[in-house]
């Protein structure tokens, strides 16, 4: 679109400097609606894009995610215990941290569920939000 434009302003350019050089003013106004066409079509692809914007402020998107939660400072004792757990636990694609299910950051995003041992071995590490290592091994040890 910019493009476009930026060639209209040089024809317009051409048609006034032609204008001037030939002595015929009138051809000034060509030059002047050439202008004009360009600002239009500037108005209306910000109209687009402003629009487009506004549907997609409903979905959520990683730009919108915002800062990514502390990650979690585990204890030896709940590392020890969560070393051979089964759980599952949730994972958000280009994100570094994993989470439990009721994870408030998480919220409404698409996950994607793993193993904690398949996690950490991916390079994930625990979110300092919902905690996943304490809460783990505090259920693993509630079990007993």
């Amino acid at each position: 679109m910019l493009v476009v434009v930026l060639l209209l302003v040089v024809a317009a350019a051409a048609v006034l400097v032609t204008a001037v050089v030939s002595g015929h003013p009138e051809w000034a106004w060509l030059s002047v609606l050439l202008c004009g066409f360009g600002a239009v079509l500037l108005a209306v692809h910000r109209l687009r894009r402003r629009r487009a914007a506004q549907r997609g402020a409903g979905e959520p998107a990683f730009a919108d995610v915002g800062e990514e939660p502390a990650r979690e400072d585990t204890s030896e004792q709940d590392a020890r215990t969560t070393a051979d757990l089964d759980a599952e636990v949730l994972v958000i694609d280009e994100r570094p941290r994993y989470h439990v299910e009721d994870c408030s950051w998480v919220g409404d995003r698409p996950t994607i569920p793993l193993a904690l041992r398949e996690a950490r071995e991916l390079g994930f590490t625990p979110c300092g939000r919902c905690t996943p290592d304490a809460t783990l091994a505090a259920r693993s040890r509630s079990a007993r």
